[in-house]
């Protein structure tokens, strides 16, 4: 029996094979699947040698969905001093940026571009001497790159975890008076230099309702983690020229950032 050739019905097939290839495509996980490639992308049409074209910088457009990753990370969207492994590649204009470590299409947790983690992924880019030019000597290096921990339901006085990483190097036990901060059983932190004393674990929401800026109208560069205030709230983690630099903000010092005079 001869079979007659319908183009509407083989047209109608490659329709639907085509949108269930693109449909599995996005289904099938993956960072951005949920998202439209001109959303990150200038090309229409997204080809490998047009993909580095980006609608704005790396920093903002991840950004976009993790503003404190980008504010408590590693520096990035600079041109590195430094040969770097081949595992962490740089962009087009010889910037590290977010890509740089992170596979954005990828779909393993973190998006990780090696297995490598703490010691071993700073020593990926860093030697030995550029940590002992550090004021902690580098002994947090085996830290996450990212500070942005999970958020806890707890509001009772306990340091959250960014504080406590930074009381490990700069407690009242040893170090120079100008690195040590001490805390007493109160929550009421001390700059051991200069005695300036300020609380830290309290919910800042919690605050009394006069004197103090509302969390909506704080500067966006005051981190409340877990909603508390911290050593973060006042100091810069990573920062290119200081670590642990007092934020700047559009206010004439950092302690008129938070309360109204």
């Amino acid at each position: 029996m001869k079979t007659l050739f319908n183009p509407w019905l083989f047209f109608s097939g490659m329709l639907i094979l085509t949108g269930f290839t693109a449909w599995a495509s996005k289904s099938g996980g993956g960072h951005l699947v949920d998202s439209t490639c001109q959303e990150c992308h200038l090309s229409a049409k997204v080809e490998p040698d047009k993909a580095r074209l980006l609608v704005a910088s790396q920093e903002k457009l991840c950004g976009g969905c993790h503003p404190k990753a980008i504010q408590m990370s590693h520096p990035s969207g600079f041109i590195p001093k430094r040969s770097l492994s081949e595992n962490y590649p740089l962009d087009w204009k010889g910037e590290l940026t977010c890509s740089s470590c992170h596979q954005i299409h990828g779909s393993q947790p973190g998006l990780p571009r090696s297995s490598d983690k703490g010691v071993e992924l700073c020593h990926a880019c860093h030697d030995e001497a550029f940590f002992t030019k550090l004021p902690e000597l580098g002994k947090d290096k085996s830290r996450l790159v990212h500070l942005n921990v999970p958020p806890a339901a707890s509001t009772a006085l306990v340091l959250e975890e960014l504080s406590r990483q930074c009381m490990e190097c700069h407690s009242d036990k040893g170090g120079s008076a100008q690195l040590r901060v001490g805390l007493n059983s109160k929550g009421i932190m001390r700059h051991m230099e200069n005695s300036l004393s300020h609380p830290i674990g309290k919910v800042y929401a919690l605050a009394p309702l006069s004197g103090y800026r509302p969390v909506d109208a704080l500067p966006k560069n005051i981190v409340l983690q877990d909603g508390k205030v911290g050593c973060v709230s006042c100091h810069e983690k990573y920062n290119k020229k200081q670590h642990g630099g007092v934020i700047v903000t559009d206010h004439d010092s950092i302690c008129n950032a938070c309360h109204v005079q």
